[in-house]
């Protein structure tokens, strides 16, 4: 079977060489990689191909960790709707790869277009609950009899949910991470092996904790702060950890690729007081996306609550620049944070005897964010402290000239 010819896959039509997918809920397009592995694993005609022959074959040129793969898998499975526990196309073979147990006909480029069928819903009824299974969306929902029948949301709407839920939780107030806790609840409901939603509900009732506390009388900023309360240890907020903990593997399961349920779970083994894997957490988070800001921000408080503060400056400075590359796709989720990131390393430098990289650490967050009165008075002071005063006075003049207070230096 040549690469690029047309082949069936069971109920699915695959064509290689437009890298697109048609079953019975329509087309779908995959990502190259994905249909290079669809491919591979149907040459295979149904022998179990290893991760490495796999690696080997997607990726002959370069050394790729098992998390791309097992991503890789992860959106094959979501493309066909399968479900790695109870597979119709590719299954897990444990400690040896992966298999398609779907037979596979090849088919001539003329053969006519598999036609979408109209997907049925398939009634189950027990003794007190009306099953109703959505084919294609892995919905399962539960209800009395006497309940009137219940909507389901859409793809487009779950996204839509999620993204604002997303939005709420990175605003870090009470309000908003409980808005956020409820959207990814609604968004659970009706898919419960959404792994952005479980990580997105494992990240707010964490922030819950260690924030507000549970009767929501706290009102802290860092772990650091909550570790030290003492507030952590009570049985009440271990269980709360435990059952965030709980939320966080499922999502790691179900997507092992999914960067933001490892730095979820890192956050609550931190607030766990479990360091190592905390760490491991963040490190396997930043595996899979290089570019996570977030788990760099908090591994580099892990860093000095273990007792290794002079990586801190470091990390922190990585993800002032992964948020500077990812500002225009994100400005929500990163507009409160850079310039508090970008203060954070401008004092650690000054703390370390380092004024000039001081300096021009206050100068990169003003040129982001030229009324920020804290980078103004560091700025203001390091220049004094070089014995440049006029340049102090210059800046703190600008600064109450624009309404943003006093320097007060």
């Amino acid at each position: 079977m040549s690469a690029e010819t047309p082949f069936l896959m069971g109920p699915v039509r695959v064509e290689p060489a437009i890298n697109r997918i048609t079953g019975e809920s329509g087309p779908v397009e995959l990502e190259p990689q994905v249909m290079d592995l669809l491919v591979y694993l149907a040459e295979a005609k149904g022998e179990v191909r290893s991760k490495d022959q796999i690696a080997a074959a997607l990726w002959p040129d370069a050394s790729v960790n098992e998390d791309a793969l097992s991503r890789t898998v992860w959106k094959l499975r979501q493309a066909l709707g399968d479900d790695a526990k109870a597979p119709r196309f590719v299954q897990t073979v444990s400690r040896r790869g992966y298999r398609l147990i779907m037979p596979v006909e090849p088919m001539g480029a003329d053969a006519p277009p598999v036609t979408p069928k109209v997907s049925r819903s398939v009634l189950m009824l027990s003794a007190a609950a009306l099953v109703v299974v959505l084919v294609g969306a892995r919905i399962v929902l539960r209800q009395p009899d006497a309940v009137a029948p219940h909507v389901a949301i859409a793809p487009d709407e779950t996204s839509a949910l999620l993204d604002r839920a997303d939005g709420f939780y990175a605003q870090y107030t009470r309000s908003d991470n409980e808005a956020a806790l409820r959207l990814y609840e609604r968004v659970l409901t009706e898919d419960p092996e959404n792994a952005a939603a479980l990580a997105g509900l494992a990240n707010a009732l964490t922030q819950r904790v260690i924030r507000w506390g549970l009767d929501g009388e706290a009102n802290r900023t860092t772990l650091t702060e909550a570790l030290q309360s003492g507030e952590m240890e009570t049985p009440r907020s271990q269980a709360a950890l435990q059952r965030a903990a709980a939320l966080a593997l499922e999502a790691t399961e179900i997507d092992p690729g999914h960067a933001r349920a490892w730095r979820a779970l890192g956050l609550i083994r931190a607030a766990q007081s479990e360091f190592d894997a905390a760490r491991r957490a963040y490190d396997r988070a930043l595996v899979i996306d290089p570019e996570n800001w977030g788990a760099m921000i908090n591994l580099s408080e892990l860093e000095d609550l273990s007792g290794h503060p002079e990586r801190q400056a470091d990390l922190l400075a990585r993800s002032f620049e992964a948020m500077s590359r990812d500002y225009a796709a994100n400005p929500v989720a990163i507009r409160p944070w850079q310039s508090e990131v970008g203060l954070a390393v401008a004092r650690l430098r000054a703390e370390a005897g380092a004024p000039q990289q001081a300096e021009l650490w206050y100068r990169r967050v003003l040129a982001l964010d030229p009324l920020n009165a804290d980078a103004v008075k560091g700025l203001a002071a390091v220049l004094r402290e070089s014995g440049d005063e006029q340049g102090a006075q210059a800046l703190c003049r600008e600064l109450e000239t624009a309404g943003g207070g006093l320097c007060d230096l």
